[in-house]
């Protein structure tokens, strides 16, 4: 009998770490739909935070309105039930009239459960749909008003924080992109913290930044020497590298 081809251990790690890549650029590239899945979570925290001060059904009904309303505004916007990303309609007129229907509509449900997880998600999906209109200035409004307001989870003020640098970073204000996300880096509960400080180490690269972006970086192999960068940011951080020994 043939004996079957077993991989190499080089092999094998040429996978594991062509794995890791495409996981760090999906990463970056899709924060949108990283951000969604985590926000799952930050209400399951919400409600089991409420529970021993009695302000449970609060958290509750405000995550039962977010949910009814972006499953509205999924379907509204022509999404597959179950689907998590909202699609791109071929009618812009037609995408932009519903997006103005659902700033108010996240609007109401914000105001309407101030203080809670939800509300604030809220207040972040009509932050999302100024973005979409690039209209970056108030949706960077709104996020100062969500940070203001306190958000009851620190782990959500990153979720906040990361998504303003990226709003940020959209409009091209590299440093200020940077200075959100290394902010959103210090919150060491925030699942992505490791993600903003390597973004934060981006921007300062394209602010023409390079000391402080390898000071970054020299962070980040301190702090999450596992973190596995795209391999366009790793090319960067060993030009980066090898520039202070010249």
């Amino acid at each position: 009998m043939a004996r079957k081809h077993q991989p190499a251990a080089s092999e094998t790690l040429d996978e594991i770490q062509g794995a890791a890549d495409k996981l760090g650029a999906w990463i970056q590239e899709n924060l949108r739909v990283v951000v969604i899945a985590i926000v799952g979570i930050l209400v399951a925290a919400g409600i089991a935070s409420y529970v021993a001060t009695g302000r449970v059904r609060s958290e509750e009904r405000a995550s039962t309105a977010l949910s009814e309303t972006r499953n509205a505004y999924l379907s509204a916007m022509g999404a597959q039930p179950g689907s998590i990303e909202v699609p791109k309609l071929a009618n812009e007129d037609a995408a932009r009239r519903i997006r103005e229907e659902y700033v108010e509509k996240f609007g109401a449900v914000a105001d309407a459960h101030s203080g809670t997880v939800s509300g604030a998600l809220a207040r972040m999906e009509v932050a999302q749909l100024a973005i979409d209109e690039g209209e970056f200035e108030r949706a960077l409004a709104l996020f100062d008003q969500i940070l203001a307001e306190d958000p009851p989870s620190t782990a959500l003020r990153g979720l906040v924080l990361q998504s303003a640098g990226q709003a940020l970073e959209d409009a091209e204000r590299w440093a200020e992109a940077a200075a959100r996300y290394e902010e959103a880096a210090s919150i060491a509960d925030y699942p992505l913290h490791s993600w903003a400080l390597a973004d934060a180490a981006r921007c300062l690269g394209l602010a023409g930044d390079r000391e402080g972006a390898r000071a970054l970086y020299a962070r980040l192999d301190t702090e999450a020497p596992d973190l596995r960068l795209p391999d366009h940011q790793r090319v960067e951080k060993r030009e980066l590298e090898a520039s202070t020994n010249l």
